[in-house]
């Protein structure tokens, strides 16, 4: 019946707006949304970075050397002794990483990473003895932006877990997957930052311009929008 069918386009045209107001709030349906032209459905252009190279170095400079202490501190629980984490190889950091860019105003961060990190943790007692040292790999399975950005799972492996371990492999999971997560996390800021996310880009081509706005003569200036 006719009633029928304005009643289904009525709704069509409701959970377009919902999409449409998803589209702003989620920057993942931008990426499925491009196409070949780099062009989303909505017309607005794109331009995509690849910043897993970004990742990987910076990565690599919080997270190899022998020596590469990233946590001294007091073992928790009161009993005198100080842990050392040292991370000494990033092992894996594979997937995707990207900078989208919206002409106007939107910047974003988009990745999905695979992280691992090599680990090994000493525990001294006040004299400086060793008393307890062990190795292991923290195992980032899924870094991504569909998490808060400090919600990713790191799960701790041990090399060996006996009587001589424990103490320092307590310390690698208890204290140390903490560090790593922060310091992790402190680097997804810092390329935000760098990329301009929540900022919009200037329209004076300070900002790389696309093809398309380089050819185009230059605009008056917009007239301030209506509050």
């Amino acid at each position: 019946s006719m009633a029928g069918e304005q009643k289904s386009g009525g709704h069509r045209q409701q959970s377009h707006h919902i999409m449409a107001k998803l589209e702003e709030a989620d920057p993942r349906w931008k990426v499925k949304d491009l196409g070949d032209a780099g062009k989303n459905v909505n017309g607005w252009h794109w331009t995509e970075n690849d910043c897993l190279p970004w990742f990987k170095e910076k990565f690599e400079a919080q997270f190899n050397g022998d020596d590469n202490k990233v946590l001294e501190a007091e073992v928790e629980g009161g009993s005198g002794l100080k842990g050392e984490l040292v991370c000494y190889k990033l092992e894996t950091c594979t997937g995707e990483a990207h900078i989208n860019r919206r002409k106007g105003n939107k910047v974003m961060v988009i990745y999905e990473m695979e992280v691992k990190i090599k680990w090994k943790a000493t525990v001294r007692d006040a004299a400086g003895e060793e008393v307890s040292s062990s190795k292991g790999t923290y195992n980032i399975p899924c870094l991504d932006t569909v998490d808060a950005i400090d919600e990713f799972e790191i799960s701790v492996k041990f090399n060996k877990d006996n009587d001589a371990t424990t103490l320092a492999n307590t310390f690698g999971k208890k204290q140390g997957s903490p560090r790593v997560r922060a310091m992790i996390v402190e680097t997804i800021k810092t390329l935000q930052q760098e990329a301009g996310v929540g900022q919009k880009i200037p329209k004076d081509g300070s900002s790389t311009p696309s093809p398309a706005a380089a050819a185009a003569p230059a605009a008056a200036p917009a007239a301030p929008k209506p509050a």
